[in-house]
């Protein structure tokens, strides 16, 4: 990552004692707002997928250039409230964001002061300063089957060079629910044929790192994998235009309106789409949500309330079963 190996290098003379500890001007209390982050993001490193380090990257740079490299003992309650109500501005244009990527910002910089807070490289705890908005979450459009039916269909019947690589990928996102980014740093080994496992290199913290798949997926990449004839198990399960390179977020975005477009299936759908399907599947199935949290690799039911429409909760039926008439 171009941002943290930026930061690493500009302190590369900085000694470490122990795990994640520092010699620097002889005191914590001397640590700015850069070293800060730099020990913060090594921190995560081990724990965050790469997509995910990247968009904390950001979100503290951006912090950085709003109140400057300044000392973490200087950051005051006054100082973070001002910097919090700039949030809506982004560089010369003001834009209105809305109250869950306000949220997911203000998650980042919670995170940081409280591990800030923790090895003491400020007195208080500035993340009680920041306060989330209360919002609902925006529930996500679910595909159908017969979408998915006619979607993978129309990328069999094609002649693009790629159409057996997306068929499986577009599978992979219907029959198992995991997220676009998980699916893209898969390779070619953490397919368990035997098993009918697929375990997961990068995943969020809360999330398992394996999901069971089913006999109609398995056979599905069965057959991808014959025909691609790759013996290095290394490599990414789905590549781009070259083998040894992993397949991108907006490579697989265009490829998704490419094939939506042939198939004719809604416009509004989008890769999460696919894991809202699965969800919705797996309760209507199961109607047991604590199974769903678990598959989708929730921490709670309350992150997976948006994946599953709430007309499958069939409360009038339940209170006639409890109460009759």
């Amino acid at each position: 990552m171009k941002i943290l190996n930026a930061i690493v290098h500009e302190y590369s003379n900085t000694t470490w004692d122990g795990k994640y500890a520092y010699t620097y001007n002889a005191s914590k209390n001397d640590i700015d707002l850069k070293m800060a982050i730099k020990f913060y993001l090594e921190n995560l490193q081990n724990s965050c997928a790469p997509n995910t380090l990247y968009c904390y990257s950001k979100d503290l740079i951006f912090l950085l250039e709003k109140i400057g490299n300044i000392k973490m003992s200087s950051i005051s309650e006054d100082v973070l409230n001002n910097f919090i109500t700039q949030l809506c501005c982004s560089g010369k244009k003001c834009t209105n964001r809305s109250g869950t990527t306000l949220n997911r910002i203000k998650s980042v910089y919670r995170s940081f002061f409280n591990y800030c807070y923790k090895r003491k490289y400020t007195n208080i705890n500035l993340a009680d300063e920041i306060h989330l908005i209360k919002s609902c979450s925006r529930f996500t459009t679910a595909i159908t089957q017969k979408e998915i039916t006619f979607l993978l269909t129309a990328i069999s019947q094609s002649a693009d060079t790629f159409s057996q690589r997306d068929k499986t990928l577009f599978a992979v996102y219907a029959y198992t629910g995991i997220r676009k980014t998980e699916a893209l740093a898969l390779r070619i080994s953490d397919y368990d044929r035997d098993s009918k496992l697929l375990h997961l290199p990068f995943v969020k913290r809360s999330s398992k790192n394996f999901q069971t798949i089913p006999s109609i997926l398995s056979d599905i990449i069965d057959d991808y994998l014959t025909s691609s004839e790759v013996v290095d198990s290394s490599l990414p399960l789905f590549p781009g235009s070259n083998i040894n390179t992993y397949l991108s977020g907006r490579q697989v975005s265009y490829r998704f309106e490419k094939w939506k477009a042939i198939s004719g299936i809604r416009k509004n759908l989008t890769i999460h789409s696919f894991r809202a399907w699965y969800a919705s599947q797996l309760y209507l199935k199961t109607k047991d949500p604590l199974l769903v949290t678990h598959a989708l690799g929730h921490s709670s039911f309350s992150s997976t309330k948006r994946y599953i429409n709430e007309e499958i909760f069939d409360i009038r039926t339940v209170l006639q079963k409890l109460f009759g008439n």
